[in-house]
């Protein structure tokens, strides 16, 4: 069974606008000052996200691609990979994004990773909002996406059905808040 829930970084109900530091950190990414802070604000509306992440053979198949940076300052080219390289380097973007606005969100890998305890499913910011623990959560997903290789069959509409429990679960709280999850 899935986790999802409202995470306990955010059940009391408050959220408190995303600290200045962190504003900062995606302005220094190349968003504007505007752009950082709505998409800190959707927090408000998406308090639940969940990433599927297929780490299935298939994606050992070599038509993905990946932004590499050049030399050249703020440049960079797109690359053939294979799409688990691809996806790799999202989920580790998207880590540091959900980091950098105190998202919480979760990952869940279609197959066991064996990459240690609990790293079929893992998190950010979904306990704490302490800055510390967040970076360790983010270190973690890092370390398991490095780790991870692909392999194994596509369990999607396990992994679908699963989720889509734990958020009727969820549904009434969420009507009542206005509130979605993004999946």
């Amino acid at each position: 069974k899935s986790n999802c829930g409202p995470p306990s970084s955010r059940r009391n109900g408050a959220f408190a606008p995303v600290p200045e530091h962190r504003i900062e950190q995606l302005v220094k990414q190349g968003y504007t000052r505007g752009h950082a802070t709505s998409l800190a604000q959707t927090i408000k509306n998406f308090p639940v996200r969940i990433w599927v992440v297929d780490n299935s053979g298939s994606m050992q198949n070599t038509d993905g691609h990946r932004f590499v940076e050049t030399k050249r300052t703020q440049d960079v080219k797109v690359v053939s990979c294979s799409r688990w390289n691809e996806i790799r380097d999202c989920i580790e973007y998207h880590a540091q994004m959900a980091a950098a606005l105190e998202a919480p969100t979760t990952f869940r890998m279609l197959n066991d990773p064996a990459c240690g305890p609990n790293s079929q499913q893992f998190g950010i910011a979904e306990n704490s909002l302490d800055a510390h623990v967040i970076q360790e959560e983010v270190d973690r997903a890092i370390y398991i996406m490095k780790t991870a290789q692909p392999g194994g069959v596509t369990p999607l509409v396990r992994h679908i059905q699963e989720i889509a429990q734990s958020v009727r679960e969820l549904e009434p709280q969420l009507r009542a808040d206005g509130c979605r999850v993004a999946i």
